[in-house]
């Protein structure tokens, strides 16, 4: 079985994530070290995108905008570091290596309010992936159907639990909490009711296995917290709009192109750019088509947005776990302005 992120480090996990943990600095660009011409004679300009994790189908949308020529067409000859469980994406970034880089809005506040100076461009995911999983045969609907039912939380996921049953005034000692790692099988095996996962990953894995599952998210009972967010330095921010407009504008357009067919992403992600991580050609896909309903939302209709709104919960979210800062200081819409004019 392969695994995500979530299983092994949770780097957008509520208030576990900015470390500062050696990088890994294998990069992978999509051509050689030499600009590559694009029509009208012009040369492409070097950027280097830093994952938030291994190359997955996490990253479809880069995927599909590299192969089909979207960042050539932006004049970007674009390379990418994949991330993992010694990786820092937020030091990697703040330290010049990369231009741009993933995580998700706790984590990039977290760097930002211990000195790194980088804020969050875009975000890919409206909503937070942190959801509720039990099967679909005895399927839990709300937090208040968690209510005298036993619950897996791993540690990593304990403050986000917490949070979600503040919001709902619902007291701890209702519910029994079993601790459990990040594998779904406590669920599968009857052990607990339910458990709190990403919707990205650990339903698909369970689906791959013909095990019928029920979700719901956080984000609907008061967890609002934008994820998987682009981010840059203030100083790229400030000496290359462009490029960053460039970038988000080409990511958006592959991610576009997955919402409208999952395939061609999961088959890039699993035999070209991620083809040496063993990933289950199943789950993948099964991760995908949860990323996208993630992506698109009734007020986001579009690939990547800030909605004032998002930021305004993201930031009294973060606020409730402990994490101070205000939107000024957390994100900008200077780049997406200029991809939506």
């Amino acid at each position: 079985m392969s695994y995500s992120r979530r299983d092994l480090l949770r780097i957008g996990g509520i208030a576990t994530a900015a470390g500062l943990a050696a990088p890994l600095l294998t990069a992978c660009s999509s051509g050689d070290d030499t600009a590559a011409p694009v029509s009208g004679g012009t040369s492409t300009e070097k950027m280097t995108f830093q994952l938030s994790w291994l190359p997955t189908t996490e990253f479809a949308g880069t995927w599909l905008a590299l192969s089909k020529g979207y960042f050539t067409a932006e004049g970007i000859d674009l390379a990418w570091l994949p991330g993992g469980p010694n990786a820092s994406p937020a030091t990697i970034v703040a330290s010049g290596k990369a231009e741009v880089g993933m995580l998700n809005a706790d984590a990039i506040a977290t760097a930002r309010l211990q000195g790194a100076p980088i804020k969050i461009v875009g975000a890919l995911l409206q909503k937070s992936p942190f959801c509720i999983l039990s099967k679909a045969e005895t399927p839990i609907n709300s937090p208040q159907d968690m209510i005298g039912k036993k619950i897996g939380v791993a540690a990593a996921n304990e403050t986000a639990f917490d949070v979600m049953l503040s919001l709902n005034k619902i007291e701890k000692s209702r519910l029994t909490i079993v601790p459990v790692q990040f594998d779904p099988a406590p669920v599968a095996n009857g052990e607990v009711d339910g458990q709190i996962v990403y919707v990205t990953n650990e339903p698909p894995t369970l689906e791959a296995r013909g095990i019928k599952t029920h979700t719901f998210l956080l984000a609907d009972f008061g967890f609002s917290v934008l994820s998987d967010c682009f981010f840059a330095t203030e100083q790229t921010i400030a000496e290359k709009p462009d490029l960053l407009a460039g970038f988000l504008s080409a990511t958006r357009k592959g991610w576009l192109d997955n919402i409208a067919d999952p395939q061609p992403g999961t088959d890039l992600a699993v035999g070209t750019y991620g083809k040496d991580q063993g990933l289950d050609a199943a789950q993948q896909l099964g991760e995908s088509k949860a990323m996208n309903s993630l992506i698109v939302t009734p007020d986001v209709t579009k690939p990547i947005d800030l909605p004032d709104a998002a930021m305004s919960t993201t930031v009294e979210t973060l606020k409730k776990v402990g994490i101070t800062i205000t939107a000024q200081d957390l994100f900008t819409k200077e780049i997406l302005a200029k991809v939506n004019a």
